[in-house]
């Protein structure tokens, strides 16, 4: 796959090459797929992403990160949870955050889009945390995680940009990651013990492979 998206954007872009150093923020949706997907079927979220990145010399080639942000899971509990806490709300939030560094190659191209190809490799933090009130409209009393853990991710992405203006595109992106092993809750593994008056964590461990598609806007620095 990576070899057709870098022979097609060979075949379709010829023309001046840009020097243009780009910040972005799309909004997304993530999917869980392989072992993520077969361990986790329920799980699905999205979020949004902060992109930047600059040229290398009048190149085909940009150096750039992306810092997203997704949630893929929340759930309520109102009531009783013991004779300690006593009658509250407890909202439950399971998110992820990852940072990725990128090459992408994207080429100037003689057309009304712009195709591009990412290189992607970083760090996923998935964490499930807590947020305790009084009621849905009164502020937290308390927030914590439950739990959290890192792992590693890499994987391709592609892309299309269409300009909107003589500085802005709206872009297109569609982004595969493998990861490695990842330890996790989803709401479906959380479950309260009236008898113990405590909640019970059934942590799953995957690789947190997943697929994301992603729509926004692109502007140029310079």
């Amino acid at each position: 796959m990576k070899a057709f998206f870098i022979f097609f954007i060979s075949l379709c872009c010829i023309g001046t090459l840009s020097a243009q150093n780009t910040v972005g923020l799309n909004f997304q949706t993530f999917l869980p797929t392989g072992e993520l997907k077969k361990d986790a079927p329920d799980m699905w979220g999205g979020g949004f992403a902060l992109t930047g990145a600059f040229n290398l010399r009048q190149s085909p080639v940009y150096l750039g990160g992306t810092l997203d942000f997704t949630r893929y899971g929340s759930e309520v509990r109102d009531g009783w949870h013991g004779i300690v806490m006593g009658d509250y709300r407890h909202r439950r939030q399971f998110e992820m955050t990852r940072l990725l560094a990128f090459v992408r190659i994207s080429p100037d191209c003689d057309t009304n889009f712009y195709p591009y190809v990412d290189f992607n490799a970083g760090v996923n933090y998935v964490f499930t945390r807590s947020v305790l009130r009084d009621s849905a409209i009164e502020a937290p009393f308390d927030a914590y995680v439950d739990w959290d853990d890192f792992s590693f991710t890499y994987g391709l992405g592609v892309g299309v940009e269409f300009p909107l203006g003589n500085d802005i595109l709206l872009n297109l992106n569609f982004k595969t990651l493998k990861s490695s092993k990842t330890e996790y809750l989803t709401p479906s593994t959380v479950n309260y013990d009236r008898e113990q008056e405590s909640y019970l964590f059934d942590v799953q461990r995957s690789r947190f492979d997943s697929f994301t598609f992603s729509i926004g806007i692109k502007a140029y620095l310079d």
